[in-house]
């Protein structure tokens, strides 16, 4: 009967799986939770208020006289040491990078466009909703990165520890690879921590680095699963040709990291772009 009884139950599809099988099937789950556990605290928000200047010229009549604007903006921002240096995406905290090279047509002829923004009213926004008067400090236009810094001797910075990411704890990924971003959510849902599993979907290699990843959002990291850090994501642009989100690996992000540490704050220092091998 015994027998019998375990033929039947054979025979109907039903099978006894090990412990072990079930725990093996949660781990992918369990390394994300404990990368959101140990480094949600290193994205934060980041608020600015640009001042944006323009000049155009190509009228008949001389230059267009175009107002200034200011326009404020949030964007999220990776933490990268604990005194509070941050890294995001320069395009997210620079609207003049969406009109600089426009040409408009009018009746007196094309205006060809060119814009300046000053950022003043920086903050670092931590989790608990703290604000950091901040400055940027360093901008690399090729790369759309900006590094920005709390002021030095704010008050608000008194008790305020920083959970910044080590860049030099990086990873090299392929394509396929199963990554990890942290995130933010925004005010309307309290600002709290978030994160979003994807895989590597592409690799460039040339003229330099640059990773696509699903998943990835401007200004925060990338992981992999091991919980090593692949890189920052940014916009990666040509005129004319549109942009995708692309991460910056973690080691070239840290060799520019090392010179907004020693840049001047005012104004934020332009990195100028680093000689790199044609495709």
């Amino acid at each position: 009967m015994k027998v019998l009884s375990i033929a039947l139950l054979l025979g109907a599809g039903v099978w006894f799986a090990r412990p072990e099988a079930g725990r093996a099937a949660d781990s992918p789950g369990e390394s994300v939770r404990k990368i959101f556990a140990e480094k949600q605290e290193a994205v934060i928000w980041v608020s600015a208020v640009a001042k944006v200047s323009f000049h155009a010229e190509g009228l008949k009549d001389g230059p267009a006289n175009i107002p200034d604007r200011e326009q404020k903006m949030e964007t999220l921002a990776t933490l990268i040491d604990a005194g509070g240096m941050a890294v995001t995406a320069l395009s997210n905290i620079d609207p003049s990078r969406d009109f600089t090279g426009r040409e408009i047509r009018t009746r007196s002829g094309t205006l060809n466009l060119e814009a300046n923004a000053v950022l003043k009213e920086v903050k670092l926004i931590l989790g608990d909703g703290t604000e950091i008067p901040s400055e940027v400090v360093m901008r690399d236009a090729d790369l759309d990165l900006a590094f920005i810094r709390p002021r030095e001797g704010s008050k608000e910075l008194k008790g305020v520890t920083f959970q910044g990411l080590d860049l030099k704890n990086g990873a090299t990924a392929n394509v396929a690879d199963d990554v990890v971003t942290l995130g933010r959510m925004d005010e309307v849902l309290n600002r709290v921590p978030s994160v979003t599993r994807g895989h590597i979907t592409s690799v460039t290699r040339k003229p330099r680095e640059f990773l696509r990843a699903s998943g990835a959002a401007l200004g925060c990291p990338t992981f992999l699963a091991d919980g090593k850090l692949v890189g920052i994501a940014v916009n990666r642009t040509i005129r004319g040709k549109g942009s995708h989100t692309v991460l910056i690996p973690s080691g070239d992000v840290l060799e520019i990291a090392e010179q907004a540490r020693n840049a001047r704050s005012t104004p934020a220092a332009e990195r100028k772009p680093a000689k790199v091998d044609a495709p």
